[in-house]
């Protein structure tokens, strides 16, 4: 068998890197390298402060918290350049589903938009699997070998975490077979789609579903659990529980009916 090549992809905005960092080394670039042929390729918004409303947060980015990556390849962008790109008004135009002004969809996009941009960088590289970390989490544990051997066997196999679904594929993070990875990575692409063809606002859970769906992969789960960590190093709770999954697909579906509900009235 081959040395696998194993891509990480970071993407997003490192705020707490310096707390999140050391866990992405040892439970995920430590491991791959040891495994096969490993590079490390990021995109990251350029920004000196996070404000972010739904968070509760509006602090400077820490002087170090771009420091991790530079010994990797990647780029940094200013944020809001992309939204044009991606046609956001458009998307607009389908409703508001986090209803908080757009605030949050328009960070999804952003969020979508450095996916496509690390995804891009690393295509060329030609690799087997793709791990797709952002770089803003706490992850407690890590994939077994057996894993990337899984994925270098069935390159339509995308590993996602069994908790918070709501409504569709947890996005936080994903190990991705050859064939699947730009279906995972490229999303953005079928933001606009999405909304079109199903009628909904865009909803972050939701497009996976959809992306991989149209990718044709073969969608399994892992246990691993991963905290957010906000720009001033404090991580944010999580009730990672099969009760807490299992309420948030029951919480969409309920929804599904009161919007039709409601549609049927008018």
């Amino acid at each position: 068998m081959k040395t696998p090549r194993i891509a990480i992809a970071l993407f997003g905005i490192p705020r707490g890197s310096a707390t999140t960092m050391p866990t992405l080394v040892q439970h995920f670039i430590g491991p791959a390298r040891q495994i096969g042929d490993c590079r490390v390729f990021y995109h990251l918004y350029r920004q000196d402060r996070v404000v972010n409303a739904r968070s509760g947060e509006d602090a400077a980015m820490p002087d170090d918290a771009y420091a991790p990556f530079a010994a990797f390849d990647g780029e940094l962008e200013a944020p809001e350049l992309c939204l044009e790109q991606w046609r956001f008004d458009k998307i607009q135009a389908f409703g508001d589903h986090y209803v908080d002004e757009f605030r949050s969809l328009r960070n999804l996009v952003h969020q979508l938009h450095s996916l496509r941009q690390v995804t891009t960088r690393l295509t060329d590289w030609r690799p087997d699997v793709v791990l797709f970390m952002r770089p803003d989490l706490l992850y407690h544990g890590g994939f077994a070998r057996a894993t990337i051997a899984d994925l270098c066997s069935h390159p339509r196999r995308c590993v996602l975490p069994e908790w918070h679904w709501w409504g569709g594929y947890n996005d936080r993070f994903a190990l991705c077979g050859a064939d699947v990875f730009r279906g995972y990575g490229n999303r953005v692409e079928l933001a606009l789609d999405f909304s079109q063809r199903t009628g909904r606002p865009l909803q972050a859970e939701r497009l996976v579903r959809y992306a991989l769906h149209r990718a044709n992969a073969s969608v399994r789960t892992t246990p691993i659990r991963a905290n957010r960590v906000r720009v001033n190093g404090q991580m944010k709770p999580e009730d990672f529980s099969a009760g807490a999954t299992a309420g948030s697909i029951r919480r969409h579906l309920e929804m599904g009916w009161l919007r039709l509900l409601t549609q049927l009235s008018i």
